[in-house]
């Protein structure tokens, strides 16, 4: 995983520290469970009904990596020979390889999941009368689920719920018993099939299945969270890997996203992180918790999102690389079970705080109120407060296709989104980023209160801002998805009292086609195969070919030529490796682009691409690195057609001082930053979008990711405009950039040095 640190808090990178073994806390006790039994210390009992995976492998469960269909022969096995365990297929990955699950308890219990799916939904609706939710909570199983392998180089978590899946079906003793008499267990072994058959992080499309969550536009991801809605979770554990010999399971480090429910953080620190301590410490293995700095921020992760949008106590579990294979699997066999002990042995203390988490959250909605940030570790301060003012819900201004899009991703969610009937008159509309102001706003804008069960991923989804408590990051600081799709909208601070109209399940809005001729599109690219890609050439592919349907070609530097480019109308360079790029371009190469462009082609490239339009000479744009850092905040930009936002990652970003290239996208003077930045203010008046004329060419480049995750959909459809055609307009700026960014000819190397190494990249992509 990739870590930000801000400047202003690097000193408490020291207080973050691993450790070997972390702080005990006090254990909770079961409410179901005898004394004598404990999942670290009771010997197994086996029926010998089921096949081992040894037996059916052909090989010692954990001795070596498992392969997808390796598992998938095993799941088969165990299905046919028990009555305890069902299992599917959720979704298939890019590359056509399944998504396999596995649910397991007492034959009866399974036998009666379309009454437990209907039980669980009126528990989580605040509307169901207590005494009926009482009932429903004494006679109903809880759902734990258990996640692995989603980075596909992090193998270990599968092995372990192959193992977890033998047990489960197979073990008489008091453990499983006490498991299945009480819970149903959810079993994904393997999150990333691609990923694990070409031992990479990433998918096919080098998306990060980790930061997906928030729109899911992985079928991985989204198939996923549609099988959690199906089978509505108390409990999501995604096992990883990281480096190191320790373990780490939460409390985790500050800070905790504010909508984050206390009753399901409270379990984390009163249940699951005690007993996972305390089965640990019987083993005598090394663990860390919050020492370790995984935060529990950004709404995007594995763990966050089934938290905030499902209620499911959401944790990430993290086993050390460094450990022999048969040791990374034995702890994360012990860890997974530790925990679905503890849950299925809290079993109603689980289901009445996942029913107070709905109950609560509609009840905060009703009196428009948002959750304060808190602080959880010793020695941090709150350094921002979550505003105290109110917000009873969120307006959407318009119809269009990128409005309709945020609309069916809250859907997706179940959150409630309604319409207005009449035009109405707001006495305290809050337009993004702006006071506010009264207000009429048309029949049929849409409506999202915050008086509803989804009331926490309402916020976190709609948020102006998330309001940063303490400036650490372990990956993005604003998220939200309006200001992503770049569309009006704003919050009021009134409950609404006009007629409204719930709207009907919006379908994902298809890509509309261009008219006429569609450009010939070459993607330039460092490598042939796509699973050999950074994540940015894989969102880039991923969205040309996917979402918008346009057809593209991948050239290697060595592959570009005279002859090559002659039947290309765009080039598209991302956020490449500039210096090895330009030198496999050797002088053919790179003589060859600048008179493409000459004769009528178009450049169009961003980050580490418009250095190398500069290097190549076809780019007189002065380009510099920012001052401004940022762990990827939302910022305002303005076009010639209108504002929109981007999310800035300083990490790779550029300053451009335009000279006297045409600025087709700038920030304004007074900025409008959602999430963390420093020196913002920097930034302020400066192009982040210029086009120039080259001949009968033209280059366009971007300062920042235009396609950021494939999420940013704002700033993305300004790339694929750019990408169709030449674009229009002009913007005036008033740069205060340093005088070292000038509009003259650099040399080439002074150019390159301005980015990022191979090494680099891949440390810092983690």
């Amino acid at each position: 995983m990739r870590r930000t640190l801000a400047a202003a808090v690097a000193a408490s990178l020291v207080a973050l520290c691993v450790t070997d073994v972390a702080d005990a806390l006090p254990a909770g006790q079961p409410t179901s469970a005898r004394a004598d039994c404990d999942p670290a210390s009771t010997e197994p009992e086996l029926a010998g009904a089921v096949p081992t995976p040894d037996d059916v492998l052909g090989f010692p469960l954990g001795s070596r990596e498992a392969t997808n269909q390796e598992i998938g022969r095993y799941w088969q096995a165990a299905d046919e020979a028990s009555d305890r365990v069902v299992t599917g297929v959720y979704a298939h990955s890019w590359e056509g390889r399944p998504l396999r699950y596995a649910l397991v308890s007492n034959a009866s219990t399974l036998d009666e999941l379309p009454t437990i799916r209907q039980d669980l939904d009126r528990l989580r609706d605040p509307s169901t009368p207590d005494e009926e939710a009482a009932e429903i909570i004494a006679r109903t199983p809880t759902i734990l689920w258990i996640g692995a392998n989603v980075h596909g180089n992090e193998p270990s978590g599968g092995d372990a719920v192959v193992r977890l899946l033998h047990e489960l079906a197979d073990r008489t003793d008091c453990v499983a018993t006490s498991i299945l008499d009480n819970a149903i267990v959810g079993l994904i072994p393997v999150q990333n099939p691609d990923g694990r058959a070409h031992d990479r992080r990433y998918n096919s499309y080098a998306f990060d299945m980790n930061r997906d969550g928030l729109v899911g536009t992985q079928p991985e991801v989204s198939g996923r969270l549609q099988l959690l809605w199906d089978n509505p979770p108390q409990l999501f554990v995604d096992e990883h890997e990281n480096s190191g010999r320790s373990y780490f399971f939460p409390p985790v480090a500050d800070p905790v996203y504010a909508e984050t429910p206390d009753g399901l953080y409270d379990e984390v620190l009163d249940m699951y992180g005690p007993a996972n301590s305390a089965a640990f410490d019987a083993h005598g293995w090394r663990y860390e918790t919050w020492r370790s700095g995984y935060d529990f921020f950004a709404q995007v992760y594995g763990d966050t999102v089934p938290t905030t949008q499902l209620g499911a106590v959401g944790m990430t579990f993290e086993q050390g690389d460094g450990s022999p294979y048969p040791a990374r699997v034995r702890h994360q066999f012990t860890s997974a079970l530790t925990t679905l002990y503890t849950g299925a042995t809290h079993r109603a203390d689980v289901l009445q705080t996942w029913r107070d988490t709905f109950v609560e959250a509609q009840a905060q909605g009703e009196r428009c109120e948002l959750e304060p940030n808190r602080i959880y570790n010793p020695g941090h301060e709150l350094e921002r407060t979550v505003p105290d003012r109110p917000v009873c819900g969120y307006f959407l201004r318009g119809d269009s296709r990128d409005t309709r899009r945020v609309v069916s991703r809250l859907q997706a969610a179940h959150v409630e989104v309604d319409r207005l009937v009449d035009s109405t008159v707001v006495d305290d509309y809050r337009p993004y980023g702006e006071a506010p102001r009264r207000t009429t706003l048309p029949a049929g804008t849409y409506w999202v209160s915050l008086a509803q069960p989804q009331k926490h991923w309402v916020q976190a989804v709609l948020n102006e801002d998330t309001y940063v408590p303490f400036p650490y990051f372990y990956d993005v600081s604003g998220w939200s998805l309006p200001l992503l799709a770049g569309i009006d909208g704003g919050s009021t601070g009134s409950p609404v009292t006009a007629q409204v109209t719930p709207v009907e399940p919006e379908t994902a809005p298809v890509t509309p086609q261009p008219s006429g001729r569609v450009p010939r599109i070459v993607v330039v690219d460092q490598f042939k195969k796509t699973f050999n890609d950074y994540q940015y050439s894989g969102w880039l592919k991923w969205r040309l070919g996917e979402d918008w349907k346009l057809p593209y070609r991948v050239l290697t530097p060595s592959r570009i030529t005279a002859s090559a480019l002659r039947k290309v109308d765009v080039l598209v360079v991302g956020n490449v490796d500039s210096t090895p790029v330009y030198r496999r371009l050797g002088e053919d190469g790179r003589a060859a682009v600048a008179d493409w462009v000459e004769r009528g082609g178009r450049y169009v490239g961003w980050q580490e691409g418009a250095l190398l339009a500069s290097a190549l000479g076809i780019s007189r744009v002065g380009m510099a690195t920012p001052t401004t850092t940022s762990p990827g905040a939302l910022m305002r930009i303005r076009t010639p057609h209108g504002p929109t936002m981007i999310e800035w990652d300083s990490d790779y970003n550029l300053v451009l001082h335009p000279g006297k290239a045409r600025v087709v996208g700038a920030f304004p003077q007074d900025m409008f930053v959602s999430g963390f930045a420093q020196k913002s203010g920097a930034l302020a008046g400066t192009a982040a979008q210029t086009v120039e004329r080259h001949g009968r060419g033209s280059v366009t480049v971007f300062g920042y990711e235009p396609n950021f995750r494939a999420v940013a959909d704002g700033s993305a459809w300004l790339l694929r405009k750019a990408i169709l055609g030449t674009p229009t307009g002009s913007l005036r700026t008033s740069s205060t950039v340093s005088a070292r960014v000038s509009a003259r000819v650099v040399n080439p190397e002074d150019v390159l040095s301005l980015g990022r190494t191979r090494a680099w990249r891949l440390g810092h992509e983690l």
